[in-house]
């Protein structure tokens, strides 16, 4: 590992350009791409909307359900839950089955179902730590 001497010393830049490079040197071109970036930051970014989290808690519920009774339960209309349907369709978060008139979704995958739960534990435990504290 070299130090770069080109670069100014500011009080935002450590002294030494690597200080533990026995830590480092196994990680180097491991790190994620720019471009799997892009795409994990869009899929999580998707949980940022606290009525997409509700359509897919309900998802994670249940195997499957219709646009009627996903707007029941969020507590939207049914324009708008096609709406964020679409949005989470458009992302490969959910899929849909359509029988006659009706549609049903359902979440993509089991990954999705489980960056979902585990994401909900960690803030269900982190929200009760906080209240213990």
């Amino acid at each position: 590992m070299n130090m770069r001497t080109d670069v100014p010393l500011t009080p935002d830049r450590c002294e030494v350009e690597c200080l533990h490079p026995e830590h480092v040197r196994p990680l180097l071109g491991r790190l994620i791409s720019a471009r799997d970036t892009e795409s994990l930051s869009a899929t999580f970014a998707l949980l940022a909307d606290p009525t997409r989290c509700r359509i897919l808690h309900a998802l994670a519920l249940a195997r499957e359900l219709c646009v009627c009774d996903l707007a029941l339960l969020v507590g939207i209309s049914q324009s708008a839950m096609s709406h964020q349907l679409r949005i989470l369709r458009a992302e490969d978060v959910v899929t849909r089955r359509r029988a006659g008139r009706v549609v049903y979704y359902r979440l993509a995958d089991a990954h999705v179902r489980h960056v979902f739960r585990d994401a909900l534990r960690h803030t269900r435990e982190r929200g009760a730590a906080r209240a213990a504290s």
